[in-house]
């Protein structure tokens, strides 16, 4: 299926080991309706070396295989951050070229993201992939977007670039974090109003709709519970565009942005266990992370004792945090205990969380049919 269907999910993900590996290891009949959106990174810096970790060849060359070792050939959404657009491999290659080319020969199938904002350097390059590749191509509006008074002229003059029709466009409005989410139906009502400015919406070829609402540095310890308004408002959305009904997309458990390098010589981060409710997070933070590993015992214990959760079968996330709270997450080598890293808990939570919005989704949407 090379489509994104009203009913699919699509988690923006961070290409990033926690990212592709939550992904990895979610259940195949969660997978098939999944529909992620994924960002190349920008390169990690050394703070001992001062230096970026890798060069632009090491960190892009093994990006391709890791689209299909992670996905295989399902349909992806596939964007880059803006600090490795323009970059050049060793054979001379622009990165964008590179990564598309050599990820397709294996057989991924990808759809490349524009926006307004991309460089007209992004836009050659993309448009020169989908010339020989019959992907389409999906358009990533913001809400300021939606205020642009000439946003059909705009969109008209992409499409010329590219030489597309719109059914051959995914279009993906992105609220990102808006300031206020509630009341729902206001909010809707004003989204509606916004997107419907825009020309022919029934003729794209899918329409998803994101948001994010969990400020993950705003929580204080010891956390607490967290509305997931972007999935209390996905009821309302529904309800007011009945003609093209919008996929569900949100930024998972994770910041919205890459955030800046931190020296960890310098600092320490709090260890952190998010789970998601119904219509809440459950976010646990603790004291720093490293050196006082074993805390992540009694925040998985937390969990489990909550009327939520949803035990070992339902997710690999669920599994680990259920393995952890009953000292049974040992490291096969030597037997000993293993409390994971931060990414490890990264890992789970986002794993997790995806089961989730599918289990919701599929329920929601058969509720609705």
């Amino acid at each position: 299926m090379n489509m994104i269907l009203s009913n699919h999910y699509v988690p923006f993900l961070k290409w990033r080991q926690s990212e592709y590996q939550a992904l990895f290891k979610l259940k195949k009949e969660i997978k098939d309706l999944i529909t992620p959106y994924i960002i190349m990174p920008p390169i990690e810096y050394d703070f001992e070396e001062k230096r970026l970790k890798k060069t632009i060849q090491e960190h892009i060359e093994p990006m391709p295989k890791r689209l299909k070792d992670k996905w295989g050939s399902r349909l992806a959404l596939l964007d880059f951050h803006d600090s490795i657009e323009q970059g050049i491999m060793d054979n001379g290659e622009n990165v964008i070229k590179y990564v598309y080319t050599k990820s397709l020969a294996m057989g991924c199938k990808l759809i490349p993201v524009i926006s307004f904002e991309k460089s007209k350097w992004y836009l050659t390059e993309i448009k020169s992939i989908i010339s020989t590749q019959n992907c389409g191509l999906a358009l990533r509006l913001f809400l300021e977007d939606l205020d642009k008074p000439n946003i059909n002229g705009e969109i008209d003059q992409v499409l010329e670039m590219f030489d597309l029709n719109i059914n051959n466009i995914d279009l993906i409005i992105d609220l990102k974090t808006p300031d206020k989410f509630e009341p729902y139906a206001l909010f809707s009502n004003l989204i509606f109003m916004k997107v419907n400015k825009i020309n022919n919406i029934k003729s794209y070829r899918s329409f998803v709709i994101a948001a994010h609402s969990l400020n993950l540095r705003e929580i204080k310890q010891p956390g607490g519970l967290f509305t997931r308004h972007e999935w209390m408002l996905y009821p309302y959305l529904i309800k007011k565009f009945k003609d093209k009904l919008p996929t569900f997309g949100d930024y998972t458990t994770d910041d919205i942005e890459f955030l800046p390098p931190m020296d960890m010589r310098k600092v320490n981060p709090s260890a952190k266990l998010i789970y998601t409710l119904p219509q809440h997070w459950h976010v646990l933070k603790a004291k720093a992370f490293r050196g006082n590993e074993i805390q992540m015992v009694s925040l998985c214990a937390n969990v489990i004792g909550l009327p939520g959760y949803k035990g070992v079968p339902f997710s690999d996330g669920d599994k680990r945090i259920h393995d952890t709270a009953n000292g049974k997450a040992n490291d096969t080598a030597n037997g000993k205990a293993n409390f994971g890293n931060l990414g490890t808990w990264k890992q789970v939570a986002i794993n997790h969380h995806m089961t989730k919005v599918v289990h919701q989704l599929s329920s929601y949407h058969a509720s609705i049919i």
